[in-house]
């Protein structure tokens, strides 16, 4: 078969998993993100209050930022699998998507609020935190780093950039923790000189907190504004439309993602000659085969145009990379 000549993709093998199945494994995936989170970020908190550390404190703040991230990312593939309706007769996709942005905006906030806390924290005396805080830090780094891998593969398994925000959310909780470690330790050994090491440490991470909340919008920002696919996806869908019965030629694709679904809106050229309800069978043996082979597609729109091979092709309709 000729698309046995396009390389494989992520989007292209997210594409051809059942719908049902990525809801589940992203709820899924959602759902281990707020328990793990809860218990993590509920023993830092007591262990940064009791061992006077402003680090650790700071990193179970991020850590709870983390379980509101999976409740959003769970409500956000909640809603997107509700059906078309009235209101919004393409579906609820973009519900995922804006799970994705509103995690990542978390990120920026929550980035934002430990740097001034912090900030404030380096002109009060306080005393050297207790190295025991370090039990608890080693445990939760190695986690959340696991954490972070696993949700991120499911994400990319499944197409979906909220639950692939929600793992760099996941990331974030490990830099603050290294964060906190470093700042421990060195204010630890250091003596009352660096009593406020760990709270640097926390500006450090807050840093690098919004930063990933800044990065992770750019993927949610394109899909928004309906950019390009991934281009094995888009060959995959023109190949297969190509090799039809009764398509003479692919004058326009363009296919455009609604959260882990995808539109197809596409021009087939066939011979000018045949009937209306000729060309009508063309048309649904097109969309049968698209969706047979990529199950996300949720609708392929085909026009149906004569085919005349004087007529120039129109690239800037063609949804592909150069």
């Amino acid at each position: 078969m000729a698309t046995s000549r396009i390389p494989n993709s992520e989007a292209l093998e997210a594409a051809r998993m059942h719908p049902e199945r990525s809801l589940r494994s992203g709820q899924g995936s959602a759902l281990r993100g707020i328990l793990v989170n809860s218990a993590l970020g509920g023993a830092k908190l007591v262990a940064g209050v009791l061992g006077h550390s402003y680090a650790l404190v700071a990193d179970a703040c991020e850590s709870f930022s983390d379980v509101m991230g999976s409740c959003v990312t769970l409500y956000g593939l909640r809603i997107a699998a509700e059906p078309a309706d009235p209101v919004h007769p393409s579906g609820h996709g973009r519900a995922e998507t804006l799970a994705s942005a509103i995690t990542a905006l978390v990120l920026v906030a929550v980035g934002g609020l430990i740097f001034w806390q912090a900030l404030l924290s380096l002109g009060e005396s306080r005393h050297a935190p207790n190295p025991l805080t370090l039990l608890v830090l080693v445990p939760v780094i190695l986690v959340k780093e696991w954490m972070f891998h696993w949700m991120r593969a499911q994400g990319k398994k499944i197409g979906s950039l909220a639950v692939i925000a929600d793992a760099w959310h996941q990331r974030s909780d490990v830099v603050t923790s290294v964060a906190a470690l470093a700042g421990i330790i060195i204010a630890w050994a250091g003596g009352p000189a660096w009593s406020h090491a760990d709270s640097w440490a926390a500006m450090l991470a807050s840093l690098w907190l919004a930063g990933t909340g800044l990065w992770l919008l750019g993927p949610t920002l394109h899909e928004l504004m309906e950019g390009s696919v991934d281009p094995a996806l888009w060959e995959f869908i023109y190949e297969t439309s190509r090799h039809c019965p009764g398509v003479k030629g692919i004058d326009k694709v363009w296919v455009r993602k609604l959260g882990m679904r995808l539109m197809v809106d596409m021009h087939v050229e066939v011979a000018p000659d045949i009937s209306v309800q000729e060309g009508h069978q063309v048309a649904h043996e097109v969309k049968d085969k698209i969706q047979r082979e990529l199950p996300q597609v949720r609708d392929v729109m085909v026009h149906i145009e004569p085919f005349d091979p004087d007529r120039p092709k129109r690239p800037y309709r063609i949804q592909r990379k150069a």
